[in-house]
């Protein structure tokens, strides 16, 4: 009897233990040291062809992520894919500006068209039209950033007031798009949430701050925001190309506690296009940095730990071409 009763009691102590395991692994994935990576491009006017009617072209580059024994990482890229659609608005398409796997697909969002590509083949596959603001505008939304809450994929844009020869035409840029499994698609003005981020850095209207880089964590239960521009002053396209910023700014699911901090020194020509969480490590985070003064442009990678404020992996050349999305591919 005593025995039965003790391996009770390791049975139930082992299926204790195994479902915190179990758990643990399923809020933070399995460590590793080498990660298959993806990112993509968003070319502007660059993007239309000029050798084929009513074609535009996205670039999807793959490499691998490798972390050292001392914790750094560094990184190779072996494969560069020219990804080419046919869908344009006012004459502009394929500027895909985030990355993200949901629901089995490899989607890349256009900010031009409002459509996300599944791009898992070499021929994108329109899966999802976002049309701007509240959705009852026939007009495309501009998807800036993507990240997954609860099972449900949240796309934002900017996060700052439309205006015109200083004037706010509209909030349209405030709103972020929530896409269900089933298909169904909601629309949340976040302009309250949005102006909670700006207040932390100054930089409410008639400031602003571009939002292209904007996730959520399982394992803290925070959003991350990390402003590819900053400013104070009101926007000016030509001041804009240098406000860059390497502030990282936290808010729990209520928007609240606030925490904001910077990583690194602040080089005013680049600013985060996108950034994910590395699987298995959720206190480091790989980024995406872009830089476009001059009518050129370049584009950086990085690792940070962000809880201890390290650089794992110094802003390092990618190349000369604008990439503006990032994901982990296995």
């Amino acid at each position: 009897m005593i025995g039965f009763l003790i391996l009770v009691i390791i049975t139930i102590f082992s299926v204790s233990v195994t479902k915190r395991i179990y758990e643990n692994e399923k809020l933070i994935g399995k460590s590793r040291d080498s990660y298959k990576i993806g990112i993509i491009t968003d070319l502007d006017l660059k993007s239309k062809l000029q050798t084929q009617k009513h074609t535009w072209v996205s670039y999807y580059n793959r490499g691998r992520l490798k972390r050292n024994l001392n914790g750094t990482y560094s990184v190779n890229w072996d494969l560069e894919i020219p990804l080419y659609g046919y869908l344009s608005e006012f004459d502009r398409g394929m500027e895909l500006s985030e990355l993200i796997n949901w629901n089995g697909m490899l989607l890349a969002f256009d900010d031009r068209t409002g459509i996300a590509y599944d791009i898992r083949t070499d021929q994108p596959m329109p899966k999802y039209f976002l049309t701007t603001g509240a959705g009852n505008k026939p007009k495309s939304f501009k998807s800036e950033w993507a990240t997954i809450k609860d099972d449900v994929l949240y796309v934002g844009s900017l996060g700052k007031e439309f205006t015109e020869d200083g004037e706010i035409v509209d909030y349209d840029h405030c709103y972020v798009k929530k896409i269900f499994k089933n298909g169904e698609i909601e629309h949340e003005d976040w302009t309250d949430k949005y102006n909670i981020i700006r207040a932390a850095t100054n930089s409410r209207y008639p400031g602003y701050q571009i939002q292209e880089a904007v996730g959520w964590s399982a394992k803290y239960n925070r959003w991350y925001f990390i402003p590819r521009r900053v400013s104070q002053e009101p926007y000016d396209e030509q001041k804009d190309e240098l406000r860059g910023s390497n502030k990282i700014i936290s808010v729990n699911s209520k928007f609240q506690d606030l925490h904001i901090q910077e990583i690194g020194e602040r080089d005013p020509k680049k600013g985060c296009s996108s950034f994910k969480f590395i699987p298995g490590r959720p206190d480091e985070m790989v980024l995406l940095k872009t830089i476009e003064v001059n009518g050129k442009s370049s584009s950086y990678i990085s690792v940070i730990n962000y809880i201890e404020n390290k650089i794992l992996l110094p802003d390092t050349l990618i190349n000369s071409k604008k990439y503006e999305g990032i994901e982990f591919l296995d």
